[in-house]
């Protein structure tokens, strides 16, 4: 060793040192376990007639890019507010060790209490970097990931965001079918009011006039025939109404889209962070080489100034 340069053994001694400290340092971080759940894009249609929503029965052949396919959608919904407050405020059960060696114990607690914040506001920034959302530009793969020091937690987590992801789009889709249905339903109920009010109103005439179709008094026959056929038309409203109502209904539940789940998440088993090794690593040689510019400052300095004068 004493055939190498002074200036060389002290860097590698600094960075040996160094990369001691960093070791020992990694060796207390606490394990990070990433849990992924992918959905596919599907062939569908990007405005549905009745809905303004994705809808997924569309044709193959109506497929244009997958650049603009439904999981741009499921992006938007992902990274939203509503979603976020769902995640944060439910409760999870998980096991978690508080460092890397302690025993592990079970919890139960939010996803806020997880992240340490005092608000969903101060917690949206901690849980971007928590859950992940990342997109295929070509195929429309859309991959959801969370990482935390649970593994446990990590799964829940991914899968609480499909589900409700899930939730949500059923709810946008059917809400213009819910709502034709709604009023269907409430003209409906005023159509049927009058039905039976004519239906009353010819009962009574009929109470008092049994024969009025052989009535010899002309307006008498007008009036029962006028009674009849008033009846005999707002009940075929009911039954248009009726009909009308239940397709509301259908066209409610066929525009529900519900997403592709190729991959529903799994209990992960390897730590996915921190690594270690290279941290030790990227800290010797940082110190190392710190170290040897520092002993050598006065001839890099003259270097850079000689330079600066021939330039």
């Amino acid at each position: 060793m004493s055939s190498y340069p002074r200036p060389l053994l002290k860097s590698l001694r600094h960075a040996g040192l160094a990369g001691l400290a960093a070791a020992a340092v990694a060796v207390l971080l606490p394990n990070a376990y990433r849990s992924e759940a992918r959905i596919l894009s599907d062939t569908g249609h990007a405005a549905s007639p009745r809905t303004g929503v994705w809808a997924p029965t569309a044709p193959a052949e109506s497929f244009t890019s997958r650049e603009d396919g439904p999981t741009v959608v499921y992006v938007d919904i992902l990274r939203s507010r509503r979603l976020a407050e769902q995640l944060l405020l439910r409760e999870y059960e998980y096991g978690r060790r508080p460092w890397r060696f302690a025993r592990s114990r079970r919890v139960r607690g939010t996803l806020l209490d997880y992240l340490g914040a005092a608000s969903v506001d101060r917690a949206l920034g901690p849980l971007r970097s928590a859950l992940t959302i990342q997109r295929d530009a070509k195929s429309g793969l859309l991959t959801i990931s969370a990482e935390t020091a649970s593994p446990e937690l990590s799964l829940a987590v991914v899968r609480q965001a499909a589900e409700q992801l899930r939730a949500i789009l059923v709810e946008l889709s059917q809400e213009a079918g819910q709502n034709r249905a709604r009023f269907t339903e409430g003209r409906l109920e005023q159509v049927q009011g009058r039905y039976a009010e004519l239906g009353r109103q010819f009962e009574r005439f009929q109470d008092g006039n049994r024969n009025w179709e052989t009535s010899p008094d002309p307006n008498l026959r007008f009036r029962g025939a006028q009674l009849k056929e008033g009846l005999g038309l707002w009940r075929q409203v009911v039954m248009n109404l009726t009909l009308n109502h239940e397709q509301a209904l259908l066209e409610a539940q066929n525009d529900t889209q519900t997403p592709l789940l190729l991959d529903a998440g799994s209990l992960p088993l390897e730590k996915s962070r921190p690594a270690r090794g290279l941290i030790v690593f990227t800290v010797a040689a940082a110190v190392g080489a710190g170290s040897w510019a520092w002993q050598h400052r006065t001839a890099i300095s003259n270097r850079i100034l000689a330079k600066e004068h021939c330039a």
